[in-house]
């Protein structure tokens, strides 16, 4: 038996899969770069906003892409309200953070019975979590602005109860206007089902199956 022939077929095999890693290595890295670059453009990516059919406004905006140990170092982690409410999850797949400021231009009460004197009073009031200005006389109250703002964090994941414990997807929102609580949550996901022939696995079989061919 010619022990020579079969070093060179196991030094073939070894150099095509070893080839075949390093072509999957380089696409990997390829598409962490186009990643990276799709952030950048999404970071200086000013809102946009639209319509429905029914004239109700959208905003909308590009996804940020990171892997775990980005968005640890990313700037969103620097709040301490998305940091704590990320650190409840066992594994973190989204977080949303959104401000909002909802605004009333002018609201009218009308007395039925119209205050019997003249006056007429304006007046404002700042608070952190809500800004109100009116203007008061004998026939009513007139709200000349009423807004309050908020800030909320949603966070998506999966949590357990214990190291081994069963996992659960869950969906997890919080404002930061006391005045302001949810009532309802709706979150789906939409999971893909991962191609057989997109696999690692598959992909250095086929190269070694390659290799088998191109040694005989």
């Amino acid at each position: 038996m010619d022990t020579s022939i079969d070093r060179k077929r196991i030094i073939i095999m070894v150099l095509l899969i070893t080839c075949l890693l390093l072509v999957s290595q380089l696409f990997s890295k390829c598409e962490s770069q186009k990643v990276q670059l799709a952030n950048i453009d999404a970071l200086n990516t000013e809102l946009t906003k639209y319509e429905l059919k029914n004239g109700q406004l959208v905003t909308s905006v590009e996804n940020l892409v990171y892997t775990k140990e980005q968005l640890k170092k990313s700037l969103i982690m620097k709040d301490k309200k998305v940091k704590e409410l990320a650190d409840k999850f066992s594994n973190i797949k989204s977080i949303t953070k959104i401000v909002t400021n909802t605004k009333f231009d002018t609201i009218k009460l009308v007395y039925q019975d119209s205050v019997p004197c003249n006056f007429e009073r304006i007046d404002s009031v700042l608070q952190e979590w809500y800004h109100i200005a009116y203007k008061s006389n004998q026939k009513g109250v007139t709200f000349t602005e009423l807004s309050i703002p908020d800030s909320i964090i949603v966070a998506s994941g999966e949590k357990r109860k214990w190291f081994w414990g069963k996992r659960t997807s869950v969906t997890d929102i919080t404002h930061l206007n006391p005045f302001v609580e949810t009532e309802q949550i709706q979150h789906v996901e939409v999971q893909e089902i991962a191609k057989w022939y997109d696999s690692t696995i598959f992909k250095i079989g086929l190269g070694f199956i390659g290799g088998l061919f191109l040694i005989k």
